[in-house]
This record gives C-alpha cells, sequence and structure tokens, in this order.
C-alpha cells in the first residue's frame, strides 16, 4: 500500500467516523424531540430526573456533533494535501516534479519580466529613493520573493535528481 492510499483510507474513515457521530446525535435529537414543546416539563421548578438525563443527552449529542465536524475537517485538511502533495512512491512523481519546476521556472521569469517592466516606468523614482531597501519594497516583486522561488526550485530539483537516480538505480537491478 503506498502512502497517498494509506493517506486516502485514513480520510475515507475519518469521514465514516464523522457520518456515524452524526447519526447518532441525529438519533438522540430525534428522541427528545417530544420535550421540546412541553412548557411544563421544561419550566417546572426542582429536580426531574428525566429532564436531566435529557439534558445530559443532548449535551454529549453536542459534543459529538463539535468532534465529527473536527474529523470532518481534518479529513479536508487531508484531501487538500492529497491535492497537490507529490509523494515519492507515487509512479508519476518523476513527471510530476518535472511539471512543477517547469511551473516554478515559468512564475520566476515572468515575475521578473514584471520587476523589469516596473524598473523600465519608474527608474527616476527608484533613483530618488534613498536605500536599497526602499527600491526593494517600492518592486512588484520584492527580493525575497525571488528568494524564496530560487529556494523551491533548488529543492525540488534535489528531489527530482534523488528519484531519478533511485528509479536508474532500480532498473540496473532488474
Amino acid at each position: 500500500m503506498t502512502y497517498r492510499e494509506r493517506r486516502e483510507a485514513r480520510a475515507e474513515r475519518l469521514n465514516e467516523w464523522a457520518g456515524t457521530r452524526e447519526t447518532r446525535a441525529a438519533a438522540v435529537f430525534q428522541a427528545g424531540e417530544r420535550y421540546h414543546g412541553d412548557t411544563a416539563f421544561n419550566t417546572q421548578p426542582g429536580h426531574i430526573p428525566e429532564r436531566a438525563r435529557l439534558n445530559a443527552r443532548e449535551d454529549r449529542a453536542h459534543e459529538s456533533l463539535g468532534k465529527a465536524a473536527s474529523m470532518r475537517s481534518r479529513a479536508d485538511g487531508i484531501e487538500g494535501q492529497l491535492a497537490n502533495a507529490i509523494y515519492e512512491d507515487d509512479p508519476d512523481a518523476v513527471e510530476q516534479l518535472r511539471a512543477r519546476i517547469a511551473t516554478l521556472e515559468a512564475e520566476r521569469d515572468a515575475a521578473k519580466a514584471i520587476n523589469a517592466a516596473f524598473r523600465g516606468l519608474h527608474k527616476a523614482e527608484l533613483k530618488a529613493m534613498d536605500s536599497a531597501y526602499e527600491r526593494d519594497q517600492a518592486m512588484p516583486y520584492p527580493g525575497y520573493h525571488f528568494q524564496n522561488l530560487s529556494g523551491n526550485l533548488s529543492r525540488q530539483r534535489a528531489r527530482l535528481a534523488r528519484l531519478e537516480k533511485a528509479a536508474s538505480t532500480e532498473e540496473e537491478a532488474s
């Protein structure tokens, strides 16, 4: 079983558990429905054991609904990660990484072109600024944006090289 399949199974289990909790809570609320319009039952002073049990059951059902919402949220998070993640045991991981690298390079090239056009249009304004920091912050894409992109590109390229080396080692062993 691949890592992706294990994550999908986890999300499915969380959704099933949440569904079970929601169904049970709905049954509790349905069972207590007959008391909701009973003014005497709800407003009579003193301790009424059945009212205390009903309140406790409904409190537990509300807590269960909160837990179900938490489980659904966790499952949604896992599914969101699965949509964008590239796992090393995916059969097309190398192609996915190449596509991601191409996307990052295209993003970097577009940002460079936008900054170059901005420099051409606002040359006098940029020259009038006192510090390099001011000039950098005035640009549509500041320097840290390029540092982040370069770091991501380096990391993805290293990962691609590692996967390609592992794939060639497996082919030689076969």
